[in-house]
């Protein structure tokens, strides 16, 4: 038997009909899957490497860190730091430490000098002797020699220069008495028992927009009979009596005068006889007691003022009356 001319196929048979399938069906088939499969292959895209960017490097740029913050502080420092932080830090400290301690010693300083006492630092320009020691006056040294404690206005080199400030000073209503000691004048306002009071009578003095210094000075006196040597001896006594109680009372403070004894003192200097170069310091030293005793009644301080005049008068007609 031949083989028919016909490509081998399947028979079917469907609701009574014959169909035959071929086996080019399958070929069929085949060929729509070659085709579904060249058109897949036709979408797709073919990438190929660029030759120019073959060898080159791209760098991509890592993200940005979270910055610490900074800390300042005293020997702390930040995780981040540089070099020169410990640096910063340790002058921060030390310039924390001068300013905070130069307010404490300029509050110390402060303290220390209201602590003080109120004296300024008043020079003696002239030293007759050297040490000097807190001693009343009134001592009787060589001979007639009076030692006293005076506050002085000034040293001059002439007369008339001294007599133009001695002027300005009592237009202040401040006793000022003119002596020459040795080639110079030299203008005393006051006289107190000791060098200490001097100084305390000084700044008070200098109140009175005066300028004041305080020394220790001794006059020479002279008498031309003996009996009078008594007398003169008693008066340099009362001189030291007076001369405590005024300066003391302008001072604000009160003497330690025996005033039995200074009374008694008094009383017969003024019934004694003396001659006449004593009679003017006898009548100084009475006005100066007179003028303690008004200020006693009225409290007035140019009454103690009178009191440091008369004196001073009494220790210049002392200087007198050795000439």
């Amino acid at each position: 038997m031949g083989k028919s001319g016909k490509s081998k196929g399947v028979t079917i048979k469907i609701n009574g009909e014959e169909k035959v399938f071929a086996d080019n069906g399958r070929m069929e088939s085949e060929e729509a899957a070659s085709e579904e499969q060249e058109q897949q292959d036709e979408s797709f895209e073919w990438i190929l490497p660029d030759e120019m960017n073959e060898n080159k490097i791209v760098l991509v740029p890592s993200p940005p860190k979270k910055k610490m913050p900074k800390l300042i502080g005293f020997g702390a420092s930040s995780r981040k730091g540089s070099g020169n932080r410990p640096i910063k830090t340790f002058l921060i400290a030390v310039i924390c430490a001068v300013f905070f301690g130069s307010i404490l010693g300029l509050i110390a300083v402060k303290t220390i000098t209201r602590e003080k006492a109120a004296v300024p630092s008043v020079e003696t320009p002239i030293s007759t002797k050297a040490p000097v020691e807190d001693k009343k006056a009134a001592v009787k040294e060589n001979g007639n020699q009076l030692k006293t404690f005076l506050v002085q206005g000034g040293v001059f080199s002439s007369e008339d220069a001294a007599k133009q400030i001695q002027k300005k000073i009592l237009e202040k209503k401040v006793p000022a008495e003119i002596f020459k000691v040795e080639d110079s004048y030299y203008l005393f306002l006051g006289s107190a028992e000791s060098l200490a009071s001097s100084k305390e009578l000084a700044l008070f003095l200098k109140s009175y927009d005066v300028d004041v210094y305080w020394k220790e000075i001794n006059l020479e006196g002279s008498v031309k009979n003996g009996g009078d040597e008594q007398t003169l001896d008693k008066m340099k006594n009362v001189y030291a009596s007076l001369a405590e109680i005024s300066a003391a009372k302008l001072r604000g403070k009160e003497a330690t005068v025996n005033r039995e004894a200074l009374k008694k003192n008094l009383n017969e200097l003024k019934t004694a006889k003396v001659s006449t170069e004593l009679s003017k310091m006898n009548a100084d030293l009475s006005a100066a007691a007179e003028s303690i005793a008004e200020f006693e009644l009225s409290k007035k301080e140019d009454k103690l003022l009178q009191a440091q005049g008369s004196l001073l008068e009494f220790l210049s007609s002392y200087q007198s009356s050795a000439s």
